[in-house]
């Protein structure tokens, strides 16, 4: 038989308790973003042995700019409460569909 290739387990719930916690202690976009990126640098990343992080503010050539970039990932954060209401995610949502179509006028 073939040997096998034994890949880090990651706590799923362990991950998103950390975003949960980190969201209701910040008070602003910023904090979520410490916050989350924290939960995500050392909960993940770290687990699978990355050990390059994130890019944070990063501006795309088209002058978009993304609240943090991992490799192919965009994460776009919101201030605590911002998406509250289905105009609030649908807004959202289309940002982020200007981002991976490339029409950002």
């Amino acid at each position: 038989m073939g040997s096998r290739i034994a890949f880090p387990q990651i706590d799923v719930d362990d991950v998103l308790n950390c975003f949960k916690s980190s969201i209701r202690r910040a008070t602003n976009e910023e904090g979520v973003r410490i916050g989350v990126s924290r939960c995500i640098e050392e909960k993940v990343l770290k687990s699978l042995g990355i050990t390059q992080y994130g890019h944070y503010e990063y501006t795309l050539v088209s002058g978009a700019r993304l609240d943090a970039l991992y490799g192919h990932v965009i994460i776009e954060y919101k201030v605590p409460g911002r998406l509250s209401s289905a105009q609030d995610v649908a807004r959202a949502s289309k940002q982020l569909v200007k981002y991976t179509s490339g029409r950002f006028h």
